[in-house]
């Protein structure tokens, strides 16, 4: 197809050449015709006869002249034929192409020679050049079907990294949001997760202490409170021991008194677990300085030496109702317990913006193995779990509740000659 297209072009170039010859033998004169002839000839590689009305070549020696003697021995491809008028004679003109035929032919069969070798060679490169276009489009898709599967499986650590702007491109960082956005959102839930697990760790504690709480005292009010009703009973009857009244009375209105204190510890636990801090800043060194006073008057009775050690005051943020309990709670057991003759020493002082309070009494001990297990409800290092001493066993388990409220940090532990607690906070700078 292409070989006719380009025949055609060929023999119109040569109608065009031959009209253009026709218009200058018109007006040439005819001594110059056979230049003209011989040159027309040569440049389109064609027969060129030219006759008169007589069919007699016209001051020419053969009657056909050709570009190359090759030529002369041709299968015409194309017979043109043209007249003019020159001086009122008529004249004739026939062009002939062999060679054009000739190199078409030449031309189709080297053509049909490669065609083999050009058509491997085509179809390597259109090979070639889809799998480099596969490669270019499809490796980033592929890239792609990779980390959705990661995504699927919740794996969020990778990044999809390219270079392009096409719409591949935007679907790659696309997914990059997306696993970023997914990813601090799994961290968030995580984290959540991980709050709520405490909080139900903790709502599972809080629950055991207080079932066991209230069967400590359901056991710690069931005493008293068979006492109580055996010694009324007895003067109520007027048997035995009891028929002298004034004394059981006083005996047993001390239980009352107990059983009293002990209501009133345990309504004290009831509202820490429910009630909100009202947190405010407080002076401990006035704060200690006047639960001392409290006790003066049962340290004079036991001989008692009671020593407040504070350079100077120590502010802090707290309930104030609340840390007064616990000051008083860890003065008037040092005061209770210790033997008479003692001494009681509490220091206040300021390390690094931390505070530390320590009450320390003298002439007691502790087994090491009984030490934590004070801070819980109801117990007493006496194994009689005794009275005699007025406390309740709850003492230390609402100090321990009231700093734990407060996140203050808290030990109690044997010294050198006694027992010491210790309380660290921070301290408020502001005054």
């Amino acid at each position: 197809m292409m070989l006719r297209i380009y025949e055609q072009q060929l023999d119109a170039q040569l109608i065009n050449n031959a009209t253009e010859l026709i218009t200058v033998l018109e007006y040439a004169p005819q001594e110059e015709w056979e230049n003209l002839l011989m040159i027309f000839s040569v440049e389109n590689n064609v027969g060129v006869t030219l006759l008169d009305e007589n069919d007699d070549a016209v001051g020419l020696s053969n009657s056909a002249f050709f570009a190359s003697e090759e030529n002369q021995d041709f299968d015409s491809n194309i017979s043109l034929g043209f007249e003019f008028e020159q001086n009122n004679q008529y004249y004739f003109i026939t062009i002939t192409s062999g060679a054009v035929n000739r190199a078409l032919t030449q031309i189709e069969g080297i053509f049909t020679q490669i065609f083999l070798y050009v058509f491997i060679v085509i179809c390597l490169v259109a090979v070639l050049t889809a799998l480099l276009y596969a490669r270019f489009l499809g490796q980033p898709i592929i890239e792609i079907a990779h980390i959705s599967k990661k995504m699927a499986n919740l794996d969020m650590l990778w990044h999809c990294k390219t270079n392009r702007t096409d719409e591949i491109g935007m679907l790659a960082n696309n997914l990059n949001q997306m696993a970023n956005q997914l990813a601090t959102t799994l961290e968030d839930l995580q984290a959540a997760n991980i709050k709520l697990q405490n909080d139900v760790e903790k709502e599972r504690e809080r629950e055991r202490r207080r079932r066991d709480f209230f069967i400590a005292v359901s056991h710690e009010l069931k005493t008293p409170v068979t006492i109580l009703k055996g010694e009324l009973d007895g003067m109520i009857l007027n048997i035995g021991k009891f028929k002298n009244r004034d004394k059981y009375l006083q005996e047993a209105y001390k239980t009352s008194e107990s059983i009293e204190r002990l209501v009133r510890e345990i309504m004290i636990l009831v509202k820490l677990d429910t009630i909100s801090l009202n947190v405010e800043q407080v002076n401990l060194s006035y704060l200690i300085n006047e639960v001392v006073k409290l006790y003066e008057p049962l340290a004079r009775e036991k001989q008692i030496d009671v020593q407040i050690n504070s350079e100077t005051d120590v502010f802090l943020q707290a309930d104030q109702a609340q840390l007064q309990t616990v000051v008083s709670n860890m003065i008037s057991n040092a005061v209770k317990h210790s033997p008479y003759g003692q001494s009681v020493k509490i220091n206040l002082a300021i390390e690094s913006e931390l505070g530390y309070l320590t009450v320390e009494n003298k002439g007691v001990h502790i087994e090491e193995d009984e030490i934590f297990k004070l801070w819980d409800p109801f117990y007493r290092t006496d194994k009689s779990r005794s009275r005699d001493t007025g406390g309740s066993g709850l003492g230390l388990y609402i100090v321990k509740t009231i700093l734990d409220l407060h996140r203050f940090s808290y030990k109690l532990e044997n010294c050198e000659n006694g027992i010491r607690f210790t309380m660290n906070f921070p301290i408020d700078s502001k005054k």
